[in-house]
């Protein structure tokens, strides 16, 4: 093994076409008894441009073995690279510093891409002209659960070019999608990393994004997701807690930056948001006040805001 700044990279990697579309990147903590359905779905696929990158966020069970078992089996351009637990957003970040690909897609390690996803996500991306293309950021399709039921609602249109803020703001399109975004967009567009904290919302680069480059949507279901009871979704209160200023660079951002086609409502949850996880990472009152655009919703947000705030120390004691 090769150890670099506090990454291993394991040998366990075959031959990579030289560039790839699609490099797909499968984020992992203790999934080994689950990841080897998600390496199934993309062996099967019915395009075959694309990679494989695994980044193991410091698990100790049996994920490494399971993948080395899984690539023994499959001639497939898979590699796996193994980090210190740091959370899903520096495994994301490293898996784009590694990618070959012209686009980047996460595949969750407990979820699986429907056999014909990458041809229709690659017709979608070859669709937008060349001279187009630097307009755009990549392309997203819809997620089902294993049971058929559409995640969230469709997008406004079969096609439909936008941006991530005007789809949620204006369309009010929410739930799981999926997308492949460019490789030197992201590389643009890292998360930031917070010492001790493991966890920024991934919406934080979706919505910088949305700021200069827009995305192709199609109303074409691509991946089955099912959240596992162990999985990131599952333990979002506590979750929550301990990445105080990974949440706060989060809803910090959204209200100096992102404010664009939310109603008035909206606005001031966001703003209790930014006075709750700024009194947990010491912006105090003060200068919130400073900062804030728009005092007006800042006051509206505060008493909620505070509330909010006191109930979460009562949680950390609890759970401490």
């Amino acid at each position: 093994m090769i150890h670099v700044a506090g990454v291993i990279a394991e040998p366990i990697e075959v031959a990579a076409m030289a560039e790839p579309l699609f490099t797909i990147f499968i984020p992992a903590h203790n999934r080994g008894h689950v990841i080897g359905n998600a390496l199934d779905s993309i062996s099967v696929q019915t395009f075959g441009s694309w990679e494989i990158i695994v980044v193991d966020d410091g698990s100790d069970d049996d994920t490494s073995q399971v993948v080395s078992d899984w690539s023994s089996r499959h001639s497939v351009p898979l590699r796996y690279v193994r980090q210190d637990n740091g959370g899903k957003h520096v495994a994301h970040n490293h898996a784009v510093s590694l990618a070959r690909g012209e686009l980047l897609m996460v595949l969750d390690s407990d979820d699986v891409l429907l056999p014909d996803a990458l041809e229709k996500l690659a017709g979608a991306w070859r669709d937008l002209p060349e001279s187009r293309r630097a307009v755009f950021a990549g392309v997203e399709g819809l997620c089902i659960t294993s049971a058929g039921v559409l995640h969230g609602q469709p997008y406004p249109r079969d096609v439909f070019d936008g941006d991530y803020l005007e789809l949620r703001g204006r369309h009010g399109v929410g739930g799981e999608k999926r997308s492949a975004l460019r490789v030197d967009v992201l590389r643009a567009f890292p998360y930031p990393v917070f010492a001790g904290e493991t966890h920024v919302r991934p919406s934080f680069i979706w919505k910088r994004i949305a700021h200069r480059h827009k995305m192709r949507f199609i109303n074409q279901v691509v991946q089955v997701v099912d959240f596992a009871r162990d999985g990131l979704t599952a333990s979002a209160s506590r979750r929550r807690l301990k990445n105080t200023r990974g949440l706060f660079a989060y809803w910090r951002d959204d209200v100096l930056n992102h404010q664009a086609y939310l109603c008035r409502g909206e606005r001031v949850r966001h703003y209790s948001e930014y006075v709750r996880y700024g009194l947990h990472a010491g912006q105090g009152l003060a200068a919130q006040w400073r900062e804030v655009p728009e005092r007006t919703l800042w006051l509206r947000a505060l008493l909620r805001g505070g509330v909010n705030f006191l109930g979460d120390r009562v949680k950390m004691r609890r759970y401490r």
